[in-house]
């Protein structure tokens, strides 16, 4: 059933009408994230508003849009062993019903259903070139693990990401003015800031140091998908022989690895 509510709003100039509907989702509902933010819950139903609005031309238009209400989702403890101390970290628990109200429902990523709690990597990856894409935000792997940690979501690898060694073949992808290279969708995933387009033509390519170290970065954060992982690299691109062979020499040895000795 929908619940809905009429406004009506004076102005010196006309009288602006404002209608607004409640429009609940049927279960299972899916967990969402806020467009460009750290902050994801259950969407349970949608609040529709339209208003009339003056156009351009000084006659009256309708304009329309969409934001979800969620439900906060349920705290989740967990513990984490650091070299000094067991951390314990609590997400919070709030109310539900809360209205995004900066953000409209064309604007949030699905993650996945509340009933499974599962994501693939293939969507995580997708969810953050998105985010990429639209906000400029960086492909921070860290992050997101962690936060899927928080909110007891199970990321899910493709079987052949789960063995030890990988054999990472990385493609070149345009995302705005940037140029990123990113492994193939089934393996674990790289995705490393290489250089700016500008004129259609490739300048300012980052610091070989850089790029390199970000790959480092990376890694370490897929070593908790697997600590046994041992990447090799190469590309599509002969261009990029000098990176992957920088790789292949030397990322390995700044992972650390698990001692199988104790």
């Amino acid at each position: 059933m929908q619940k809905h509510t009429n406004l009506i709003i004076r102005t010196h100039a006309y009288m602006n009408i404002i209608n607004s509907h409640y429009i609940p989702l049927a279960e299972p509902h899916n967990i969402i994230m806020a467009p460009g933010e750290d902050l994801i819950a259950e969407q349970i139903g949608i609040l529709s508003i339209v208003e009339e609005a003056p156009t351009k031309g000084g006659g009256y238009g309708i304009k329309c849009h969409e934001h979800p209400v969620v439900r906060h989702l349920k705290g989740v403890g967990y513990a984490e062993d650091t070299k000094d101390a067991l951390e314990l970290h609590l997400v919070q628990e709030t109310a539900d019903g809360d209205i995004w109200t900066e953000f409209e429902t064309k604007d949030c990523l699905m993650l996945c259903s509340v009933k499974e709690r599962k994501i693939s990597s293939l969507r995580l990856h997708m969810v953050m070139i998105s985010r990429m894409a639209h906000y400029g935000e960086a492909y921070d792997l860290q992050g997101m693990f962690q936060m899927l940690k928080e909110h007891d979501i199970e990321l899910v690898w493709d079987d052949t990401a789960k063995e030890n060694h990988q054999e990472i073949i990385l493609s070149n992808m345009r995302i705005r003015d940037d140029i990123y290279l990113q492994s193939l969708l089934v393996q674990p995933l790289f995705m490393v800031e290489y250089g700016k387009i500008e004129d259609e033509k490739l300048i300012n390519p980052l610091d070989d140091d850089e790029i390199f170290f970000e790959f480092v970065n990376q890694a370490r954060a897929l070593l908790q998908i697997n600590p046994h992982y041992e990447f090799h690299f190469t590309s599509i691109d002969k261009q990029m022989a000098y990176i992957t062979d920088r790789l292949n020499t030397e990322l390995n040895d700044y992972l650390e690895r698990p001692d199988e000795s104790k």
